[in-house]
C-alpha cells in the first residue's frame, strides 16, 4: 500500500512558508532600523528581539528535521542577524540577503517535489 504524503508535504510547506515570512519581517526590521525609522534605539531593539523571536521559531522547525532545505534555511538566519551587527546599511546587503533567499526557495522546492 502506498503512503500518503499529503499530510507530510503540506506541513513541510507551512513550515518552509511560516520561516520565509519571519525571515522577510526581519529583515524589515533591519531595514527600517538603518533608516532611523524607530523613534529611538530601546524602540528599535524591542522591534529587532520580536523579528529575532519568530525567525528563530520558525528556524527551529526547519533545524530540527536537519533535511531539505536546512542548510539554505541556516545561511539565510546567519545573513539576517550580521545585519543587526550595524547601524549603517552595508553596501550589498539587500543583494546577498536576495541571493540567500532565493536559494532558500529553490531548496524548499525541490524538497517539497520529493513529496
Amino acid at each position: 500500500m502506498a503512503q500518503d504524503w499529503t499530510s507530510i508535504y503540506l506541513a513541510h510547506r507551512e513550515t518552509y512558508a511560516a520561516f520565509l515570512t519571519a525571515t522577510d519581517a526581519e529583515a524589515r526590521v533591519a531595514w527600517r532600523r538603518w533608516r532611523g525609522e524607530y523613534e529611538d534605539k530601546q524602540q528599535a531593539l524591542a522591534a529587532v528581539d520580536a523579528a529575532f523571536t519568530k525567525t528563530q521559531a520558525a528556524f527551529n522547525m526547519i533545524d530540527l528535521e536537519s533535511v531539505g532545505a536546512a542548510p539554505e534555511a541556516a545561511a539565510l538566519v546567519e545573513r539576517i542577524r550580521a545585519m543587526h551587527e550595524t547601524d549603517d546599511e552595508p553596501a550589498g546587503v539587500w543583494e546577498g540577503f536576495m541571493r540567500l533567499r532565493k536559494e532558500f526557495v529553490q531548496a524548499a522546492r525541490e524538497h517539497l517535489k520529493a513529496h
